[in-house]
């Protein structure tokens, strides 16, 4: 998989009230830091300026969190109202998320500790009960 950039914000999913995107690995949701060159709030202000909000405070209503070195869906509010239910089902645990790591081992490999991770298969199921 290629070094994520700005322009390679791949959608899983798109309604009027959520974006799902599939976060690149080693890419930061949102940050504040001058230093920080590309985050998942810069492609998203790349690829759909008109969603952007300007009354919060990254500028998108993320709904959960991604570890900076994870890939995978992450689900985005496009409105106060989804953003308050997704809030609800996080909170009352109706969500389940789900991880994949697909572990590759050659035969040389196999008296070793060390194994290389590739987790850049995602899939994401929106319940209609949820959201």
């Amino acid at each position: 998989m290629e070094p994520g950039s700005v322009e390679n914000l791949s959608i899983v999913y798109r309604s009027r009230d959520f974006l799902v995107v599939n976060k690149h690995w080693d890419v930061r949701i949102d940050s504040k830091a001058w230093r920080e060159t590309l985050t998942l709030q810069k492609q998203l202000r790349y690829r759909f300026p008109e969603l952007a909000d300007p009354d919060t405070c990254y500028g998108f209503r993320f709904c959960h969190q991604l570890d900076f070195s994870t890939s995978g869906a992450l689900c985005v509010a496009l409105n106060k109202a989804a953003a308050g239910s997704a809030y609800r089902c996080f909170k009352e645990r109706r969500v389940t998320k789900a991880y994949l790591a697909l572990v590759v081992r050659t035969q040389s490999q196999a008296s070793q500790i060390s194994w290389f991770w590739n987790t850049g298969c995602t899939q994401a199921i929106l319940s209609p009960k949820c959201c």
